[in-house]
């Protein structure tokens, strides 16, 4: 038997007692085993054994250096595939990668530019429903975010009542796969209360909608220039065919869940830090006025706000990956089928890194020459191969609407710090703020 070398870490039954305090407060927990061990350690649940890190070494490692040894864990692939199906996000292996090198082409930023007036309408439609007073921002932003996406894919009016049906179906099916893998434990009872049957029968409701509009969009024989005609349009290199129609299904699916929910996080987090520093806020409103929206997706500043944003707050806030051969990171070995859980949240505020890292300073990413070093640090859209592939879209929406934002509103603190919700993505739970008309 190989001895292996894993780094510091918790028994066999402190690691149990670490899991139950990780349901109830994931990132604190997280946070404390990370101080106490430096920024790496071991959990012994029995039959599976898991690294949890926050070093960046060990984090490229994983990601880029030797990405070839490491799949996504069937702890969320499985889980949230039976629901969503077999797309970018929930696959592994060749298939996945056949995936991407089909899906890729149509999110390089040449591509996305013609969906940026789409994207520009549906924030100034938006804006004309903000009410002023003191409100929650997050149901707004992510009504917005859904907006986007939807209006991005399918280009045409869809009835409210179907978009409620998807947007109800997306929040559901997150916050179910969450409660199941933080408790194993009532597995049983998900499926004899019928949980586990509402949310596949919720599931199949959603995947009849957007088959009905897949058959619409073929029969018609009209071309919309969005992100459906990209992906039927688009065509496998070896064979030269299409994507079948539960295929195309199941990426439509993951846009909707990855391409809404993490941007309406990022904004809504976005809002409450400008509310909260207002010179930050003043600077940029002056700095992007009257700009168009094609230069908002090219401005620094707007950038800056919106990366500064991510770190201290990343919708994709952890990720994990199984070891698929026995592996190595500086003084560690670690065998294969191994879980190395890599927590960004930490990385990203860790003060061996960051300077001054809980305070909310944009111009940490203007700073030139730093782009590369910050690379190794900042992961707001994962790295390597899997690295998200709509990062250059998020990162356009999210721009051309805050600039159209803070140039109609005036955004003031509410008083009340918004809680953290670390489910699939870092969801904010009641940002309360002021807002007002400025004209």
């Amino acid at each position: 038997m190989t001895n292996y070398s894993l780094p510091p870490g918790y028994t066999l039954l402190q690691s149990f007692w670490r899991t139950y305090k990780q349901v109830k407060d994931p990132i604190g927990t997280m946070e404390e085993s990370m101080a106490r061990f430096g920024g790496t350690y071991a959990v012994n649940l029995g039959s599976r054994r898991l690294i949890a890190t926050q070093d960046p070494g060990f984090i490229e490692h994983v990601l880029k250096v030797n990405h070839r040894n490491y799949y996504k864990s069937t702890i969320l692939t499985e889980q949230l595939g039976r629901f969503i199906g077999n797309g970018l996000l929930t696959s592994n292996g060749e298939y996945w990668l056949r995936q991407r090198r089909l899906i890729q082409p149509g999110f390089h930023t040449d591509k996305i530019q013609a969906l940026y007036a789409i994207i520009k309408k549906t924030a100034d439609d938006f804006l004309q429903t903000i009410p002023g007073g003191t409100l929650d921002v997050y149901p707004l932003m992510n009504r917005l975010a859904f907006e986007i996406v939807i209006n991005t894919l399918f280009t045409i009016r869809m009835p409210v009542k179907t978009r409620d049906e998807l947007g109800r179906f997306i929040t559901e099916t997150q916050d179910f796969v969450i409660r199941d893998i933080r408790q194993p434990h009532k597995s049983w009872w998900f499926h004899l209360s019928g949980e586990v049957k509402r949310n596949m029968n919720n599931a199949e409701g959603a995947r009849h909608i957007i088959r009905t509009m897949i058959r619409e969009r073929k029969e018609s024989g009209k071309k919309f220039d969005d992100l459906l005609d990209m992906l039927l349009d688009a065509r496998y290199e070896d064979t030269g065919a299409a994507m079948e129609e539960s295929q195309v299904i199941d990426e439509i699916l993951i846009l909707l869940i990855a391409g809404h929910e993490t941007t309406a996080n990022a904004l809504s987090f976005t809002l409450y830090l400008l509310a909260s520093h207002r010179d930050e806020l003043e600077k940029l409103r002056e700095s992007t006025a009257g700009l168009t929206f094609q230069q908002c997706v090219k401005h620094p500043l707007l950038a800056a706000v919106i990366q500064e944003s991510m770190r201290l707050y990343p919708p994709a806030w952890i990720s994990d990956r199984v070891s698929l051969h026995d592996d190595a990171y500086n003084n560690y070995t670690f065998p294969k089928d191994i879980i190395v859980i890599l927590f960004y949240y930490g990385l990203h505020r860790d003060a061996r890194y960051w300077q001054d890292p809980l305070s909310f300073k944009p111009e940490r990413f203007l700073k030139a020459g730093q782009e590369k070093e910050k690379q190794k640090i900042y992961y707001p859209f994962g790295a390597g191969p899997r690295m998200c592939i709509g990062n250059n879209f998020a990162m356009a929406e999210m721009a051309i609407f805050l600039q159209a934002f803070i140039q109609k509103f005036d955004v003031m603190p509410g008083g009340v710090a918004p809680n953290l919700k670390p489910l699939v993505t870092l969801r904010p739970d009641h940002v309360i703020l002021k807002i007002s008309n400025l004209s």
